[in-house]
């Protein structure tokens, strides 16, 4: 689905700016900011991608950004990016306590990704979550006391690691 889906954005010129793509029970979800070319606009992209969609039973929703939105999409590289990972047992409440102290802190979550992992009767649970800040904040300061309240809290590892701008 995704190398038939890329194929149609290749041969119409159209560029991925940005991009989501995951499974969750059995669908598979794909989300795309794309770049068209001047020559091509959304209603004629929709309808290049309507064989697809029927040969491969999908749905595809063609739908062009605000001037807000696509400024939006650029204005991230003013902001800092950071990845927590959450490891243990599985328990109600993980999500929101470790999303609630982001909140609190002026994080904005980006992508959220949670797994059960193990065998039934002793269930592991893992997520990831990418999150930006104002780059005025220290986040490493900001958010490590939260994080390690949280983690003898919850009995819970939590790892904060911030991206390195060196990279970007």
């Amino acid at each position: 689905m995704v190398a038939r889906t890329t194929q149609v954005l290749f041969e119409t010129g159209c560029n991925i700016a940005d991009s989501s793509m995951t499974r969750l029970g059995g669908e598979f979800t794909v989300m795309l900011i794309l770049q068209l070319p001047l020559s091509l606009n959304s209603a004629a992209l929709a309808e290049r991608f309507q064989a697809l969609a029927e040969n491969m039973e999908l749905t595809i929703q063609v739908q062009p950004l605000s001037a807000e939105q696509a400024a939006a999409t650029s204005s991230a590289n003013s902001l800092q990016s950071a990845t927590l990972s959450v490891l243990g047992a599985d328990q109600p409440g993980i999500v929101y306590r470790v999303t609630q102290l982001l909140a609190d802190q002026q994080c904005n979550i980006i992508d959220l990704y949670t797994r059960v992992l193990g065998p039934a009767h002793q269930p592991i649970y893992s997520m990831v979550i990418e999150v930006e800040a104002p780059s005025e904040i220290d986040l490493q300061q900001h958010l490590q006391p939260g994080l390690t309240q949280l983690e003898a809290l919850l009995h819970v590892e939590i790892h904060l690691r911030l991206a390195d701008s060196s990279l970007m």
